[in-house]
């Protein structure tokens, strides 16, 4: 026994006075920090994989199922919190991540930020590494406007903290934290291509930076940020917009393709091929007897389409939240889908409209209703009586297919510049130009919508509900309200479906049904910081007022 202790000790002694050797060798298995800081295909891929800090919309919960555009069947604890105005600290964190950003943001910041750190004095040539740091900056610009709209001012952090160094960072103000943004991409858009090449598409570039910083003063000059309505911001916002008006970009003729592939309106999106797809079409969508849709439309998006031939919203909303038909409007209760805006057929499969060479069936007992009884899954059928249409390509099945869809996910497209530019000078005053811009983006070949001619009050509506219609289920709805301060308005309202009836005589009856009351609060304008990031800061970062 003696004899085999004496040896593992002479082994044990002869690894420590030559492990600095041993510590010194490369892992076989995997990259070091050397071989990385010192290969730019490396680094080129490290840049690359930071672009996952985007929050894209192709998600199991997209955002609109968190405002009234959407209806989730899944809609879990959180997300039936956060409609009841009753989200808090502890269960935020069972939001996704679009929503529930804190975390993903800055472990995203930290990678960035390693970068900046790492690259210099690395083998990249100038050209190389200012390309690189231009998408960097971007990107950390970008994950900055996100945690800005979610939470207000947060900590801006450009440096990689150590272990032993003091982390608790306070937060900064909403001002600060716009003017670094903005700084942010003035710096990127020196360093990057106007716009990127064909084969380079989902790559930051100089005018995903001006769209980014765009939105981003618009949001500062809006009610929610600019109480007292300081003029100058809306003109900085305007005049950041006025450098996209007129440049590399058009509105495309039709409306339903331009979610579909890549098309000279968008400025910047992520792009998906065959083997990096999502799942999405596998979850929306109508697929089969039965249906197939895990977040339906609702009844108070299909309500904001106008009547194509008068302009008019088909319905008058009540102070409850619920509607009457206008009698003005050319509206029919009993033919509801008739007549309506473009937009809408692009945009929701509804009772009667065919898809994939089928006519959908959503009244009860049809067959994509959750009441059909002649075969097929129903636990997947809308609640709402709509399923989703728009980013689906008709071309490829929602389930049971082998061709992955590969429709990419827009952050900024020019109809967004153009009704960004259509708000800031209606709130400057120039009401000819506002309505010269909105009417830009109705007059779309496919849709054709009579000319907005309204003033005042009513123009500032009409300019809020073409957002709501041009812009649906594109991550656009939850913040808007909250940055007009309408939400203790709107948010208060119920969520409607539509129950339809066939008659024995083949007649349809439609009924709007109460799907959900929802409630807000003030303190829900912005989202609470999970309790778990204020404890680790050791009280540093201020939880969001009311919570």
């Amino acid at each position: 026994m003696k004899k085999i202790k004496y040896i593992l000790y002479s082994i044990l002694s002869v690894l420590f006075l030559n492990s600095c050797n041993i510590l010194d060798l490369k892992p076989l298995d995997k990259l070091s920090d050397e071989d990385v800081w010192n290969d730019p295909s490396l680094m080129q891929l490290y840049v690359n994989s930071c672009y996952i800090a985007l929050p894209h919309g192709f998600d199991q919960y997209m955002q609109g199922s968190y405002t009234d555009e959407l209806w989730s069947r899944s809609n879990d604890y959180a997300s039936q919190e956060l409609l009841a105005g009753a989200l808090d600290p502890d269960n935020v964190n069972s939001l996704p991540t679009h929503l529930n950003y804190w975390g993903t943001a800055y472990s995203n910041i930290r990678k960035i930020n390693t970068f900046f750190d790492k690259s210099q004095g690395s083998p990249l040539s100038e050209e190389q590494r200012n390309g690189m740091l231009g998408e960097l900056k971007f990107l950390r610009a970008y994950i900055y406007a996100h945690l800005l709209w979610c939470y207000g001012g947060v900590p801006i952090i450009t440096k990689v903290y150590e272990l032993n160094e003091d982390y608790s960072i306070p937060r900064n103000s909403y001002e600060e934290c716009v003017n670094f943004i903005v700084t942010e991409l003035e710096e990127a858009k020196s360093m990057l291509p106007d716009r990127q090449p064909a084969n380079q598409t989902g790559r930051a570039s100089g005018d995903a930076c001006q769209a980014l910083m765009a939105r981003v003063l618009l949001y500062w000059a809006s009610p929610l940020h600019n109480p007292d309505n300081d003029m100058a911001r809306w003109e900085r916002a305007a005049k950041a917009i006025e450098k996209l008006i007129d440049t590399r970009y058009s509105l495309q003729d039709d409306y339903e393709s331009i979610f579909l592939k890549d098309n000279d309106e968008i400025i910047f999106a992520r792009q998906f091929t065959q083997s990096n797809s999502t799942v999405f079409s596998m979850v929306q969508g109508r697929s089969g007897d039965g249906g197939h849709g895990t977040m339906d439309p609702l009844q108070n998006l299909v309500n904001s389409y106008e009547m194509k031939a008068t302009g008019k919203l088909p319905c008058i909303e009540q102070s409850d939240g619920t509607y009457r038909p206008d009698p003005t409007s050319g509206y029919d209760p009993q033919n509801p889908y008739k007549g309506r805006d473009p937009r809408f057929y692009a945009s929701i499969l509804y009772d009667g409209s065919v898809w994939q060479g089928r006519e959908t069936e959503t009244f009860k007992g049809g067959r994509d209703n959750k009441d059909y009884t002649g075969g097929g899954s129903t636990w997947l059928a809308s609640e709402t009586s709509y399923y989703l249409r728009k980013f689906l390509d008709e071309s490829i099945p929602p389930t049971g297919s082998s061709q992955n869809p590969t429709s990419p996910w827009i952050f900024f497209r020019y109809a967004e510049i153009l009704l960004n530019y259509a708000e800031a000078k209606f709130e400057l005053g120039d009401e000819d130009t506002a309505r010269k811009y909105l009417n830009m983006v109705r007059r779309r070949s496919s849709v054709q919508m009579p000319d907005v001619t309204d003033s005042g009050e009513a123009l500032r509506k009409r300019i809020r509900n073409e957002r709501r219609v041009e812009l649906a289920l594109e991550y656009h709805r939850f913040f808007d309200v909250r940055r007009w301060k309408i939400a203790e308005e709107t948010e208060k309202k119920p969520l409607i479906s539509m129950e339809i009836i066939k008659e024995n005589d083949q007649t349809k009856k439609y009924t709007e049904v109460i799907k959900f009351q929802r409630n807000f609060y003030p303190k829900n304008y912005y989202l609470p910081i999970p309790r778990t990031e204020v404890e680790k800061s050791l009280g540093v970062i201020e939880q969001n007022p009311g919570y």
